[in-house]
C-alpha cells in the first residue's frame, strides 16, 4: 500500500523502468487508476501531472547512477490524454 508521496515516486521511477524498455508509454488517468489500486488517494480532480514532475524531481536529485536513469525513464514513458510527453 502506497501511503506517502515518497513511496508513490518509488513506485512511479520502476515502473517507468518496466515502461521504458518494453517500448510503453502510459496515459496520466491510466497511472492514476494504478496508483488507487495500489493504496493512494488520487482522486480526479488531482493533477497527476504534477504528482509525475515530483516524482521525477525526486529521482533526478537521489545521489545515484539509478536515480539518473529513472529520472529519464519518467520522462519518457508518461503522456497527457492527448499523447503528449510531460516534460
Amino acid at each position: 500500500m502506497l501511503k506517502t508521496g515518497e513511496e508513490s515516486y518509488e513506485f512511479i521511477g520502476q515502473l517507468a523502468i518496466a515502461l521504458y524498455t518494453q517500448k510503453i508509454k502510459l496515459r496520466l488517468s491510466a497511472l492514476q487508476k494504478i496508483l488507487n489500486d495500489k493504496g493512494a488517494n488520487y482522486s480526479a480532480g488531482r493533477g497527476m501531472g504534477k504528482v509525475v514532475s515530483a516524482a521525477y524531481a525526486y529521482w533526478k536529485n537521489k545521489n545515484s547512477s539509478d536515480g539518473w536513469v529513472i529520472h529519464h525513464a519518467i520522462a519518457a514513458s508518461f503522456t497527457g490524454k492527448n499523447d503528449e510527453y510531460l516534460f
